[in-house]
């Protein structure tokens, strides 16, 4: 690791607030609006009040891209991250942009783990939300097997995350070598993190759109020093990434990749944080300050990373 990497420790995490559970494990989560955007597995959509800090959900909702394992399991929608990005439409949000499926292999149109961008329209009554749709306007994928361009590697081992970056008009997939579970610890050394740039599909176009080795724009490597890869976001040109299950051999941990710099620029310890026990899960920003949500029974939590502020004042 690069002797300038910023290191934070592990005492920067605190407990915000709970929420409930919806049926199946917490997955993605995403900020906006004063809202908590928090999605399950299979694709439920539930959105919390961070202000009241109530546990309990204002509407639950599927997502266009819902599916329990229609027409098997590697079709459910895990909802292993998602983010905001975009404009905002008619419904008054930006597209949902959620990375689905839960197999980790492939099928005709690529790898089973594909990006679907949700339209997502609100309903309020006296000014709170009382009810949500979605519906998916663009499903993007990632076929292997073609020649790849010179230098580059296959972009995703099975389960790529999807970072969508539409003011600049790319989406990249985040990924690894190797599986980062402990069945590939062997793999450690030579491991990395892979970052695959390409072009956005516009998604009005609607539809599938499958993309291969020769849409490939650039990639990079990063230092694999983290493991069990959960989910993320793209800010300010950075991937913020969690990665951990609470386990003494999956600790939790955040990571900031640098895009333009191509380095890793921050490191965050979370072995011995509030949340070490808990499973981490993805992150999103509110009022500037980082926030990362967890995988618990009854109620999953969302915890706040107060020495997240050095990282943008120093590195973002």
């Amino acid at each position: 690791m690069d002797n300038d990497v910023l290191k934070i420790g592990g005492d920067c995490a605190a407990e915000y607030m709970r929420m409930e559970r919806q049926g199946h494990a917490f997955q993605g989560m995403a900020i906006l609006d004063d809202l908590v955007f928090q999605l399950f597995d299979t694709g439920l959509c539930a959105v919390f009040d961070p202000v009241s800090r109530s546990p309990e959900p204002l509407c639950v909702f599927p997502l266009g891209s819902y599916n329990e394992g229609v027409p098997d399991r590697n079709y459910k929608n895990h909802s292993n991250q998602c983010m905001f990005a975009g404009p905002r439409r008619a419904g008054g949000l930006p597209l949902l942009w959620v990375t689905s499926g839960a197999g980790t292999g492939s099928d005709a149109d690529g790898f089973f783990y594909r990006c679907s961008a949700e339209e997502i329209t609100l309903t309020r009554e006296g000014g709170r939300v009382t009810g949500g749709t979605a519906r998916t306007l663009r499903t993007v994928s990632y076929l292997a097997g073609d020649p790849l361009p010179p230098g580059c590697e296959e972009p995703a081992w099975g389960c790529p995350a999807w970072f969508p970056d539409p003011e600049n008009g790319f989406i990249y997939i985040f990924s690894a070598r190797y599986r980062t579970t402990k069945d590939f610890f062997h793999l450690y050394d030579k491991n990395s993190y892979i970052l695959t740039k390409f072009r956005l599909p516009d998604p009005a176009d609607g539809g599938l759109t499958v993309l291969k080795a020769g849409d490939i724009l650039d990639q990079t490597l990063y230092p694999y020093d983290a493991v069990f890869t959960q989910g993320g976001l793209l800010a300010d040109g950075r991937i913020i990434y969690t990665f951990g299950a609470g386990k003494d051999h999956y600790p939790d941990a955040v990571r900031v990749y640098g895009i333009k710099e191509r380095r890793l620029l921050a490191s965050i310890d979370l072995s011995a944080s509030a949340l070490a026990a808990e499973e981490i899960e993805s992150c999103a920003f509110w009022h500037g300050e980082l926030y990362v949500n967890t995988n618990s029974k009854p109620l999953g939590g969302l915890f706040r990373l107060g020495a997240v502020t050095n990282i943008k004042e120093k590195e973002l």
